[in-house]
């Protein structure tokens, strides 16, 4: 059993920082206020920045390669929405991909060649790393790939792997690979090849944004690890009659697949944008028709029933915020980096510790090779 620092760092298990920093063309080694003074938005503004995080105790996060396919009819509603969409790079072939997500691989590792980031890739470099951040608090990161369209083919695996992505997420939408949000459908030959090449290289398979139909089909071929870093509970977001929902159904975690996550000794991560935690808001409405959402109210709700059936030690932080909106899309008492201790505020205080950090630092130090 690892031996976690005192006091821990808080950890966020999904953030699109190597997105938000190139669709934004922002220096992320600014402070937000600095960032945002810069840009003189009154909405998308920023919400992280490196030193901003690391002020606010956030020790690791899984950084995200995020690329968003051209053909995709909710990336485009998803993309209609963002003032700033206009710097977003779409692909249309998996080659596409590959260079879109090397070039956000690109945006960490420049980080840290200038010292301000650590690379997360082995159970080694995570204990040295809580070792280090005593003295230093500089962040980690480990590289989650959303979606796995950029892997051209299931050899290309351990290419990925040896560059340091240590998780992958087999879809956003559809992909070559797998059913994902608002697009039901079972793996595909190559997903399922895939899914062994992980289980053998030891990459955590992460089932947010996954088709419930390929969900289960993973469970029967069988994993290495198992999480959801930002999903919620789908009991929890059924719309009121009249109500259009803001999001696919089977972007958020049924009953059974909570359950199941928690048989495998899995991790879940709170997502924290409003349309994850309350049915009747939506992106396309402006304050005040949406209803307010906050961290006691809504998150406390998802934490609960999610807790409710896995247990405390299995619920962590997967927040999505800064995902190319700004704070119109989160809790009111969540709007920058500078608020994560609020989180606080969404689970007891005997499991506070555990849910804000301690559980997926276990986790990791157990997933990772």
């Amino acid at each position: 059993m690892m031996n976690l620092p005192s006091p821990a760092p808080l950890v966020d298990a999904h953030l699109d920082i190597a997105m938000n920093a190139l669709l934004n063309r922002r220096d992320l080694s600014l402070s937000v206020q600095e960032i945002r003074n810069l840009e003189c938005r009154s909405r998308e503004q920023a919400m992280i920045s490196l030193p901003d995080l690391e002020k606010a105790g956030v020790g690791l996060v899984c950084a995200t390669l995020f690329v968003v396919p051209a053909s995709s009819a909710w990336a485009a509603d998803y993309l209609a929405n963002m003032t700033a969409a206009t710097n977003m790079k779409v692909y249309s072939t998996p080659e596409e991909a590959e260079t879109q997500a090397l070039e956000q691989l690109e945006v960490y590792l420049r980080w840290q060649d200038r010292g301000l980031v650590r690379i997360i890739t082995s159970q080694n470099s995570l204990a040295e790393h809580l070792r280090l951040w005593q003295q230093d608090h500089k962040l980690g990161l480990i590289v989650l790939m959303e979606s796995a369209d950029p892997i051209v083919k299931p050899d290309d695996l351990a290419k990925w792997f040896e560059r340091g992505m240590r998780m992958i997420g087999l879809s956003w939408g559809a992909t070559r690979y797998a059913g994902g949000t608002g697009s039901p459908g079972s793996l595909t030959l190559k997903g399922r090849e895939l899914l062994q090449g992980m289980r053998e290289l030891k990459v955590i398979h992460d089932a947010s944004h996954l088709a419930e139909e390929s969900f289960w089909e993973s469970l029967e071929i069988g994993h290495h690890a198992l999480c959801a870093s930002h999903s919620n509970a789908r009991a929890l977001l059924q719309p009121p009659v009249g109500v259009a929902p803001n999001l696919p159904a089977n972007r958020h975690l049924s009953d059974a697949m909570i359950d199941a996550i928690g048989q495998t000794n899995g991790m879940i991560g709170i997502n924290l944008v409003n349309a994850f935690l309350e049915a009747r808001w939506q992106m396309t409405k402006a304050p005040p028709e949406n209803p307010v959402v906050s961290l006691e109210l809504q998150a406390r709700a998802q934490a609960e029933y999610m807790a409710g059936r896995i247990g405390w030690d299995k619920i962590g932080i997967g927040s999505d915020i800064d995902a190319g909106m700004g704070g119109e899309v989160t809790p009111i008492d969540f709007q920058e980096a500078k608020d994560y201790p609020n989180l606080s505020r969404i689970t007891p205080k005997e499991h506070c510790d555990g849910v804000l950090g301690g559980n997926w630092l276990r986790f990791f130090a157990r997933a990772l090779p």
